[in-house]
């Protein structure tokens, strides 16, 4: 008669059990040691992390953290054909004249679908009822730590001038089928408008 094989109950004390293998390291996911600020405000803070890739190579990498955001893309069918809402803006950063969507910052406690609809009205004189989510997206991976909310709305109603005066030169409806063009020509250039355009453009296909 063989003898039964040995298991765990029968191995010769203090004898260990073999780890099990541990799972390959990823190559890309960075490991974040520690993380500090450099410096804050209630716009914007910048942190500093200890980082460790893949292979072992380790160095301190700046993190922007920024408030989220929310836009929405209003489009309406005049004399049949389709049109988008924009607003015709210089952002001093990149000093370039771009068209955007309506677009700002989410207040403390605000739910993003409002903040859409509030920035409709005071950046374009056009107030929307419904909008429904888009997409959410991070524009800048690598380095921005934030995140983007894109809503829809079809139909508006124009109540007058705009409240925020010093956003925008000009507000105008442009036809959908002229988006491309005006990206091409860089006149639509800034991550949220394009996002949510190209999005918009998918859909009509």
């Amino acid at each position: 008669m063989s003898e039964p094989e040995s298991g765990p109950s029968q191995q010769a004390a203090g004898q260990s059990t073999p780890a099990p293998p541990s799972a390959p390291r990823s190559r890309s996911q960075w490991t974040v040691h520690r993380e500090w600020p450099v410096y804050e405000n209630p716009w914007v803070d910048v942190l500093m992390a200890d980082v460790e890739l893949g292979d072992g190579t380790r160095f301190e990498h700046h993190v922007v953290r920024t408030r989220e955001a929310a836009s929405c893309v209003v489009t309406r069918t005049a004399a049949g054909r389709e049109e988008v809402l924009l607003i015709w803006r210089h952002r001093f950063a990149i000093d370039k004249w771009v068209w955007e969507i309506p677009s700002g910052l989410i207040e403390e406690g605000e739910d993003p679908a409002d903040t859409a609809r509030r920035e409709v009205e005071e950046e374009t004189g056009w107030r929307v009822s419904e909008v429904t989510p888009l997409l959410g997206f991070h524009p800048v991976g690598g380095m921005l730590r934030t995140q983007y909310r894109l809503f829809r709305a079809h139909g508006a109603e124009y109540i007058g001038e705009p409240t925020e005066e010093n956003e925008a030169e000009k507000v105008a409806w442009v036809p959908l089928d002229e988006v491309l063009g005006l990206i091409d020509a860089g006149q639509i250039a800034t991550s949220s408008s394009l996002v949510g355009l190209l999005r918009v453009l998918a859909e009509r296909k």
